[in-house]
């Protein structure tokens, strides 16, 4: 696969994997788009916990919305 991307991101790669020790772009590339992936898995999460949440079924406590507080924070 074959990537391309403006200058001014393919700058932000280099300087990404200068700073962290990263052996290549293309890792670079891989922790980004695992970062988007937990990014979106926690949004789902978080809006089933708040559909949990206003469930009438008071009695499901999950506990996942304290889960991704603490994820927050981490």
């Amino acid at each position: 696969m074959s990537v391309s991307l403006p200058d001014e991101w393919l700058r932000y790669v280099e300087e990404y994997r200068q700073r962290h020790g990263v052996t290549n772009r293309s890792e670079v590339l891989v922790r980004a788009l695992r970062a988007l992936r937990e990014a979106e898995l926690a949004e789902g999460y978080r809006r089933m916990a708040q559909d949990y949440a206003q469930a009438d079924e008071a009695w499901v406590d999950s506990g996942l919305e304290e889960t991704l507080d603490l994820m927050d924070r981490g």
